[in-house]
């Protein structure tokens, strides 16, 4: 008998992740770096994945962009804490507000261009208007 795989909600994949987000697994270095990321976000784990609203995942990631610009896309999901199907829903939406931008990089004439994600002036303003909010609320 073969095992049927499950389609995984994005609830059920941000929860998969949320030990390794909240520090209760270790995370191989030699992994992340072979990936370019370096270190994982401490601050992602603020936020419960399991009872996120959408507002508070958007928040999340732009926070992420802004700390992190200019990263290839890819990179996003991991460094925020999120599963990718939430990043590829999430993303269009927080560039339909403004908040951020994409800047396509052709490396060579093969493959797909990477694109890299950074804040724009608005989204900057916004992160420091919510920041400053949270602090004093």
């Amino acid at each position: 008998m073969t095992k049927q795989n499950r389609i995984v909600t994005d609830r059920e994949a941000d929860e998969s992740i949320k030990s390794v987000v909240l520090g209760s697994v270790v995370p191989a270095t030699e992994f992340f770096k072979s990936y370019g990321i370096g270190q994982i976000n401490d601050n992602a784990g603020s936020c419960n994945s399991s009872s996120s609203t959408p507002e508070d995942v958007e928040i999340r990631l732009l926070r992420t962009i802004a700390e992190h610009p200019m990263q290839p896309s890819s990179q996003y999901a991991k460094l925020a804490g999120i599963s990718p199907n939430t990043f590829r829903k999430v993303r269009p939406v927080l560039k339909d507000k403004g908040l951020i931008s994409e800047h396509k990089l052709q490396a060579n004439a093969r493959g797909r261009s990477a694109i890299l994600l950074g804040p724009t002036e608005t989204g900057k303003k916004f992160m420091s208007d919510y920041d400053g909010n949270s602090r004093s609320g």
